[in-house]
C-alpha cells in the first residue's frame, strides 16, 4: 500500500456510531451550544489495526506540565517507527482519564484520522445541565459528505440511492429489505481492500511463498481458499500471523 492509499485510507470518514459529541461555546443563558464531533478512541484504534496491521502501530502517553499530557502514536513504515504527537489538558469529567483520551484522539488527528471533522460547520444546538458541564439534548446530524460512501442517515448502510418504500409493505417486499440488510451486514464484515493490500504486501516483503500464504489463509478462514473471502476479524488474525512470520524463512 503506497503513501497516498494509506493517507486515503486513514482519512476516510467514519459512520454515526463511532462520531462522540461535546458541547463547545455556549450561548448567554446556557440552553444552547456549539456540537463539537470527536472520533471515539475504539474507532481510531480499529483504523489503525486495519491500515497498519496489530503489530505495525502504537501508542504512549508522556506528562506534561502539571495536569496535561502527550500522545505520541507511532505506525512502522519499511521497518522504521515514524511518531507524532499531540497532548491535551485533564478532562472536567475523569480528569486524567479523560485527558488520556482527549491526547490520543488529537495525536490521531495529526496522522489524518478524524481530522475531517474540523471542517463542520458550527452547529447550535440544545444542550442540557449535566453536573458542572452541559451535554447536548439530541445529536446533530452529520453532512453527508461527512459519512462514509452509501451510508444514509438512518444509523444503517444501503445504497447510496436506494428505492422509495411504499407505506404499505408486502410480504414480498418485506423479504427483500430483510435479505438486502442482511447481505449489506455481512458486506461490512468481510475483509477491507486496505487488509488484502497489506497482506500481500508483508507476504511479497518477507518471501512468503504462495503455497505458505494460501496454507496460512486456509487456517484463520476454516478452510477459505481466498484471502477475499475471509472476514475482518479472521483477516486481522492473518495479518498477525503474517508480522510473526520470519523474514526469509
Amino acid at each position: 500500500m503506497d503513501a497516498q492509499e494509506v493517507m486515503k485510507r486513514l482519512q476516510e470518514p467514519f459512520p454515526p456510531e463511532e462520531i462522540e459529541w461535546r458541547v463547545g461555546s455556549t450561548n448567554g443563558d446556557k440552553t444552547k451550544g456549539i456540537a463539537l464531533a470527536y472520533v471515539t478512541n475504539r474507532a481510531i484504534q480499529n483504523r489503525l489495526d486495519e491500515v497498519f496491521g496489530v503489530f505495525g502501530w502504537r501508542n504512549e502517553y508522556r506528562e506534561w506540565k502539571e495536569k496535561s499530557q502527550l500522545c505520541g502514536i507511532s505506525v512502522k513504515v519499511e521497518g522504521e517507527w515514524i511518531t507524532k504527537w499531540d497532548g491535551a489538558d485533564d478532562s472536567n469529567m475523569e480528569a486524567v482519564k479523560g485527558g488520556l483520551s482527549d491526547a490520543m484522539k488529537r495525536a490521531a488527528y495529526q496522522w489524518g484520522i478524524g481530522r475531517y471533522l474540523y471542517k463542520l460547520e458550527n452547529m447550535w444546538v440544545p444542550i442540557k445541565a449535566a453536573g458542572r458541564s452541559h451535554v447536548l439534548v439530541s445529536e446533530p446530524q452529520l453532512p453527508q459528505w461527512a459519512l462514509p460512501e452509501g451510508f444514509r442517515y438512518n444509523g444503517k448502510r444501503q445504497a447510496v440511492d436506494p428505492p422509495p418504500q411504499e407505506e404499505s409493505k408486502t410480504e414480498t417486499t418485506q423479504k427483500k429489505n430483510t435479505d438486502n440488510n442482511q447481505e449489506n451486514t455481512t458486506t461490512s464484515l468481510m475483509i477491507s481492500v486496505a487488509q488484502i493490500k497489506y497482506s500481500h504486501r508483508i507476504k511479497n516483503d518477507k518471501h512468503i511463498s504462495d503455497d505458505d500464504f494460501k496454507m496460512m489463509v486456509s487456517q484463520v478462514g476454516n478452510g477459505k481458499e481466498s484471502i477475499k473471502d475471509l472476514t475482518k476479524k479472521e483477516a486481522s488474525i492473518l495479518i498477525n500471523q503474517l508480522n510473526e512470520y520470519p523474514a526469509g524463512a
